[in-house]
C-alpha cells in the first residue's frame, strides 16, 4: 500500500464492505490481471479496470474504480470481486456454454472517430436505458441495442453466444432478450453509478444493484412469452453487485462487458 499514493483519507471498499487499505485483495493478489479492459476518464481524474486477477491459485473476475485527484493522490477506491468459493453471477440468460477468454472483446478498446464521440452525459444516459429497460421495463423500446449487440458477465457469452444451442436465452441477440420479459425477476436495480466514462471509445463504466426479492413465480424465455417456472435460484431474495462496461457506437449499444457477483439482499455499497 505504501507505493499507493493515497490521500489521507482515502476511501476503499470490497464488495461493498469498506475495510482499510492493505486488508483484502491487497494481502491475496497474486499476480497482475490475466484479463484486463481499462476505461479512462481524464475528465473526471477516474480510472476503471475490469478482468480477472490471481488470487493465490484462484483466477478471479474482479472490477475496481479509483478516483485521482488533481495532486495525483488516489482519495476513492472501490473493487468487486467475484470469488470461486462464493461465485454468483451469469443473470438469467442461461444455457452459455464456458469459454475462457483472456482478453476483452477487442472494439472494447477501439478508438471512434472525433466526430463520433458523444458528451459524457449522453454515454451515461445511453447505458442507463440498459438498466431502465431491466428494472422498470417488459421490452427493448427504450433501449438503444445494436442488432449485433453482444453481452459477456464473467467472461461468458450470455448474449449473442454462437456456441450456445439454437433458440436459448444465450443465443439470442441483446435486444430479443429483453423482448422476451424475462426481466421481471429483477425486482429493483439501484444505487446506479456512471463515474468513468471514456469517450474517445465511447466507454461508459457502470455500477449498481440487481435487487431479486424472490417473489415472481413465473417468467418467458422466448418472443411468445410462454410461462415457464422461475427457476428456485431465484425464488430467494438475494443481490447482485456489478460492474458494466458499455461500448456505444452511434448512439446504440454494441458490446457489454461486466463482472458481478452475490451478495446480501438490498446490500449497500458504501457509497
Amino acid at each position: 500500500p505504501s507505493r499507493l499514493p493515497a490521500t489521507t483519507h482515502i476511501k476503499y471498499t470490497e464488495n461493498g464492505v469498506r475495510l482499510n487499505i492493505g486488508d483484502g485483495l491487497w494481502r491475496t493478489a497474486s499476480a497482475l490481471p490475466t484479463y484486463r479492459l481499462d476505461v479512462i476518464d481524464e475528465e473526471e481524474g477516474q480510472a476503471g479496470v475490469l478482468g480477472r486477477i490471481l488470487e493465490n491459485g484462484n483466477n478471479n473476475w474482479y472490477a475496481a474504480r479509483l478516483r485521482v485527484e488533481p495532486d495525483g493522490r488516489v482519495s476513492e477506491l472501490e473493487v468487486l470481486v467475484n470469488r470461486s468459493l462464493s461465485g454468483g453471477g451469469g443473470g438469467a440468460a442461461g444455457g452459455a456454454p464456458p469459454r475462457q477468454f483472456t482478453d476483452p472483446h477487442p472494439r472494447m478498446a477501439q478508438p471512434l472517430p472525433q466526430a463520433q464521440w458523444l458528451p459524457r452525459a449522453e454515454l451515461a444516459r445511453i447505458s442507463n436505458t440498459y438498466f431502465t429497460g431491466i428494472d422498470t421495463e417488459t421490452t427493448s423500446r427504450g433501449v438503444p441495442f445494436s442488432p449485433q449487440c453482444q453481452r459477456r458477465e464473467n467472461g461468458n457469452i450470455m448474449a449473442s453466444n454462437p456456441d450456445a444451442e439454437p433458440g436459448s436465452m444465450a443465443s439470442l441477440d441483446c435486444k430479443t432478450q429483453f423482448d422476451t420479459g424475462f426481466q421481471v425477476i429483477v425486482t429493483d436495480i439501484r444505487e446506479r453509478r456512471f463515474e468513468v466514462v471514456d469517450r474517445t471509445r465511447g466507454l461508459a463504466f457502470g455500477w449498481g444493484y440487481f435487487d431479486h426479492d424472490g417473489t415472481p413465480e413465473k417468467m418467458s424465455r422466448t418472443l411468445d412469452r410462454t410461462p415457464v417456472d422461475v427457476a428456485p435460484t431465484f425464488r430467494q431474495p438475494f443481490s447482485f453487485y456489478i460492474a458494466e462496461v458499455f461500448k456505444i457506437v452511434d448512439g446504440e449499444i454494441r458490446q457489454i462487458e461486466a463482472v458481478l457477483t452475490t451478495v446480501p439482499y438490498q446490500m449497500e455499497s458504501g457509497w
